[in-house]
């Protein structure tokens, strides 16, 4: 285990410092008076209980205007705003439901958007609060109380360059009552290949004698079958017990191109490359079979909450990969003279192609229990902790059958860790003393793992918000923790695929190897320190805009990483991980993880969002900025503390007798924002539009692959991914538009361009700027005036629109000689590219 460097420790004490110096007194402290009116508003059913405030709340009228089927699919349209930027690539947010933690994205990403009554998105602090590390941004779905709908929709979708086609064909049943919730979802999709001959991929001569191109994929044909089911039940005593389950079938088939071989003709100095067509392709069948469930409860233990999930995964994952066979005794034969070197058949001379088999078994089970509440009430406010405790359980099963040969290899791992959240506010806008320093709060984590394999790790992390002035809020925090590889890193089975097209550096020419994967056994515990600051304003002066900007700096020590980009200096790193002939001809490539030295990165990203309605009738909307003081950035029904002896008899921060006309105006104020009309009909009153901007600038991308290497510099030359270095600029715009059932969105991203540094004696490639425009389109039918009503099968019915990478743009690499390197033309860096579908949802 290492230790957390001093100076983490130092700013930990000086916040635990802060707290002891503070008065602990609890009603006594609070001081108002005596002819203030304090109002305080019930908080909308299902909100989260925080002084955090969101990011960005959706009504169900806004929830509408996207035009998605599902919660998954609203997610994927609010990638800018429910994305981590603390620089790793989170991914998906922590997901919850009516404020109460579930199970997991299953438990909620197949509801209909027709069941979402709102939605908040807050920041990655808020996280602590439900257990969670900060570094995944929280987003809660409110639902409606009453609602049962059943849906299905197909979707079809081609290439406009032709080959693949897509199907997707899904059903969707939703009830959800009182006191109880039911989801279940099935869906089915197919895709076809896309070879390398549909693409005009240009092969070598040998290639061309055999078209190639005709039994090479580009893109997998797939089949994937996922059934999905969650059942939920709230209890007399107020606690919610969620049950989820799946199965998911996925199978895809490649073509790997023919058998190949070097034969030595007599005569001939240079050997005889070609390929042998005799057995037929080449090709790799990967079935998987992943079975899921999960369970969730939430309840209350006095004032304190609590919430226990377990959540179990098992997926069994068999490949089959073709390689070709000997041609020893095909050699033989041509020495003699009883065999022809250029004959297409080679009768029992040549052997058949071996199959290597490698089955990979993995189990995964999680469990977590936390407890939150309030441990002491300041004058500034209350002391929120977290207390968590879990155990996990990981184990993979693998058995590889190569040559002859079986491998077997089993893995385990037991994880019992436990931690505590603590957030501590120091000042607020209602103390007099402290007034000009706004809402100013601290917070703080520690927590530790004891692994079966890897011993103890250690995590930690603390912050800071700061509300100065009405709508800004600035947030500062550190992250610190160890964390093991995954076991499927450490013990993948080991799969060898033929015929992998490759551009060698060293040669500057594009060459088929044979590549290996698999697990690697000696990948170190990595250790992590992550600094993020942030600004959030909202000005009350132009309504309906936020601003934000954010700062990272990501530094990490042994880091396990999949094989990097084949330059000249990683090669020079890793010279055992590379096979080459005596003449220098590159044959293969062991590209099974490895460990990194140092990892460490900076970036700014900065942008605004801004939406606009119109067609409503006045006091449906928002309060407009003139009535948005600084209470109003506070979540929905947040109230200054009240007196001793005004508090409720049952000690909630609620108003007793003469106060509770005041209280219910309030709560009806305190509705989301729209109105009650908003909710109404398939995509509410009036129209609405919204554009974001964000601008992200990578100030360093570095990464030490050992002390005795010349360091990576990503910005600036190096590279470990196929796509080039990282790209020192991105620009991304994300707009939409919805009136009267009619709406569209687009999403576009554009990346500055990168080089690649051949070294010496290789080959530099320039890759070229990349521009996407994805756009949707889409019209609800029930809002089409009478269309409905003479097409009774339409109604409730919505067909949509959508067009992938709208430009058909594709990135241009070039070499030093300004040629395509064969290895990079655009049919292997995008066999996609613009693709069209076209979707009809009914809800019955």
């Amino acid at each position: 285990m290492i230790l957390p460097h001093f100076s983490y420790y130092s700013v930990g004490l000086l916040a635990c410092s802060a707290l002891v110096t503070l008065p602990a007194k609890a009603q006594s402290g609070d001081r108002t008076n005596d002819d203030d009116i304090v109002v305080t508003a019930e908080r909308p059913r299902g909100s989260v209980v925080t002084d955090v405030p969101p990011i960005a709340e959706l009504s169900a009228a806004d929830v509408a205007s996207y035009g998605v089927s599902s919660v998954a699919d609203l997610l994927g349209e609010l990638t800018s705003q429910t994305s981590s930027n603390r620089g790793r690539g989170s991914g998906r947010p922590i997901v919850l439901i009516n404020g109460q933690r579930t199970s997991g994205f299953r438990e909620i990403r197949d509801l209909p958007p027709e069941a979402i009554r709102n939605v908040q998105i807050f920041p990655e602090e808020l996280a602590l609060q439900y257990g969670f590390r900060p570094d995944q941004r929280v987003i809660n779905f409110i639902l409606k109380a009453n609602f049962t709908g059943f849906s299905a929709e197909a979707e079809y979708g081609v290439p406009t360059r032709g080959a693949q086609g897509q199907t997707e064909l899904e059903s969707t049943l939703t009830r959800i009552g009182k006191n109880s919730r039911l989801n279940i979802n099935v869906e089915y999709q197919n895709k076809t290949a896309i070879t390398e001959a549909e693409r005009d991929i240009i092969q070598d001569s040998a290639g061309d004698a055999v078209n190639l191109g005709a039994v090479r994929t580009l893109n997998a044909p797939s089949e994937n079958l996922e059934w999905n089911a969650t059942y939920s039940r709230t209890f007399e005593n107020g606690s919610a017990l969620s049950l989820n389950g799946g199965y998911i079938f996925d199978k895809s088939r490649d073509l790997l191109g023919f058998a190949s071989g070097n034969l030595d003709v007599p005569g001939d100095v240079d050997p005889l490359f070609r390929y042998f067509t005799q057995f037929g392709p080449l090709g790799r069948t990967v079935e998987t079979n992943t079975i899921q469930a999960g369970a969730a409860l939430n309840g209350r233990l006095s004032s304190w909450r609590y919430a226990l999930s377990t959540d179990y995964v098992r997926e069994k994952i068999a490949t089959s990969t073709d390689n070709g066979g000997g041609i020893g005794a095909v050699q033989t034969a041509i020495n003699t003279g009883a065999a022809d070197p250029f004959a297409m058949d080679f009768g029992n001379l040549l052997a058949p192609p071996i199959t290597n088999q490698a089955r990979a078994t993995s189990g995964t089970w999680e469990s977590l229990a936390t407890l939150s509440g309030t441990a002491l009430t300041l004058p500034s406010g209350s002391v929120t902790t977290t207390l968590r405790a879990g155990y996990n359980r990981q184990d993979l099963d693998s058995r590889e059958e190569s040559a002859g040969l079986t491998t077997l290899s089993n893995l385990q791992r037991d994880d019992f860790n436990a931690g505590l959240n603590i957030d501590i506010p120091l000042a607020d806008e209602n103390i007099d003393v402290l007034e000009a320093l706004g809402k100013l709060s601290i917070n703080g984590n520690i927590g530790y793992s004891e692994l079966s394999d890897f011993g103890g790790l250690l995590e930690f992390g603390f912050g800071l918000n700061w509300e100065p002035l009405d709508g800004l809020t600035l947030t500062a925090s550190a992250i610190g923790e160890e964390a093991a590889p995954t076991i499927q890193q450490l013990g993948n089975p080991i799969i060898i695929t033929p015929n992998v097209t490759t551009f060698d550096f060293s040669n500057g020419s594009t060459v088929l190897t044979s590549i290996t994967t698999g697990g690697n056994l000696d990948l170190p515990a990595e250790t992590r320190r992550d600094i993020k600051l942030a600004a959030n304003y909202r000005p009350k002066w132009f309504d309906n805009l936020t601003l934000l900007a954010e700062y990272n700096r990501n530094n990490s020590q042994n880091v396990a990483s999949s094989f990097p980009l084949l330059t000249e200096e990683i090669e020079a790193a890793f010279p055992d991980r590379v096979t080459r002939d005596s003449t220098g001809q590159l044959l293969a490539i062991d590209r099974r993880p490895v460990n990194y030295s140092n990892v460490r990165s900076k970036s700014v990203r900065y942008g605004l969002e801004f939406s606009k309605r119109f067609g409503q009738r006045r006091g449906r909307g928002r309060p407009s900025g003139a009535d948005r003081g600084r209470g109003a950035n506070r979540p929905s029904g947040t109230a200054r503390s009240l007196p001793s002896d005004q508090r409720a008899q049952d000690g909630t921060n609620r108003p007793q007798d003469a106060t509770a006309r005041t209280e219910r105006s309030a709560a009806r104020a305190a509705r989301p924002r729209g109105g009650r009309g908003a909710g109404r009909g398939r995509g509410g009153r009036g129209g609405r539009w919204r554009v974001s901007a964000y601008h992200t600038i990578r100030l360093d991308e570095r990464i030490l692959i050992r002390p005795d290497v010349e360091e990576l510099d990503l910005l600036n030359g190096s590279a470990i991914g196929s796509d080039g270095g990282e790209p020192r600029h991105k620009f991304e715009l994300v707009g939409g538009w919805f009136n009267n059932g009619i709406g569209f969105r687009f999403r576009g991203e554009h990346e500055t361009a990168t080089r690649v540094t051949g070294g010496l004696t290789g080959s530099d490639l320039r890759f070229s700027d990349l521009t996407t425009l994805n756009f949707r389109a889409f019209v609800n039918l029930d809002n089409r005036g009478k269309l409905t009503q003479k097409l009774k099968f339409l109604k409730g019915s919505r067909i949509a629109l959508r067009i992938d990478n709208l430009f058909d743009d594709i990135q241009d690499v070039r070499d030093a000689n300004g040629l395509v390197p064969l290895r990079y033309q655009p049919g292997f860096i995008d066999p996609v590219g613009r693709y069209i579908e076209i979707s009809f949802r009914k809800r019955f």
